[in-house]
């Protein structure tokens, strides 16, 4: 009579990750020894591995020719590149700025709700995770995560996207590691001291002015207009 009550009273149970309980600890670790950026990125994706318990995950970043590339990775393979499928999420997610799910049998992304806090909304069927790593309204580059692996409704997701924050604030801040231009007043003079940051904000933005220029803290028209004051 007592297992019949069991088997009536039976409610699905969600499988859960067991967080590291200092992994904001770690975290805080990981942010004060930072000197190399891109050793802090590979940390923080170290960290993000801890949490998740997945181990392929990654940040794709666009190239010139506007396709997305692999530049830093979990399993530390340089420069991979992603299935036709993926490339195609991948711009939605870049110029949207929203979360999107890659599913079973969809030939499209779908959009998750990043305000959600239910672990259903994962299930079985979900293959990857696109998530937009943003500073400033800025898309930076793409967080992949690879949910083939993950149970069912168990992904942490507060935590998920608190190192995806402090992943876009690292990206953001090598641009101009000094802050100067970066939190300086919308307008100011000229200065010749200038150049090195803009060049290199355009560099790691792939060539991208606008996308430079929002890093910087300035519209596209001061950029341009600072370009050729320098020139």
């Amino acid at each position: 009579m007592h297992d019949v009550a069991k088997i009536q009273n039976y409610q699905h149970v969600i499988n859960t990750i067991d967080v590291p309980a200092d992994w904001m600890a770690q975290l805080s670790t990981v942010l004060e020894a930072r000197q190399n950026d891109d050793y802090t990125i590979q940390k923080l994706l170290k960290l993000m591995v801890n949490i998740t318990t997945i181990d392929n995950i990654s940040i794709a970043i666009p190239d010139v020719s506007n396709r997305f590339q692999a530049k830093y990775c979990s399993r530390q393979i340089e420069n991979g590149v992603y299935s036709f499928a993926v490339q195609h999420s991948l711009c939605r997610t870049f110029e949207s700025g929203s979360v999107l799910v890659i599913r079973e049998g969809s030939e499209r992304p779908e959009a998750f709700n990043r305000e959600a806090l239910s672990p259903l909304d994962f299930s079985h069927r979900d293959h990857c995770l696109l998530v937009p790593l943003r500073h400033r309204q800025t898309t930076l580059g793409v967080l992949v995560l690879d949910l083939r692996n993950v149970i069912a409704g168990s992904l942490p997701l507060q935590e998920l996207w608190f190192v995806c924050t402090q992943l876009a604030h690292t990206m953001a801040t090598q641009v101009v590691p000094n802050f100067q231009t970066l939190y300086s007043r919308p307008y100011q003079r000229v200065n010749e001291s200038e150049l090195g940051a803009i060049q290199k904000a355009v560099e790691k933005c792939s060539g991208n002015k606008t996308m430079a220029a929002k890093i910087l803290g300035l519209t596209p028209r001061q950029l341009r207009y600072r370009l050729s004051k320098l020139a």
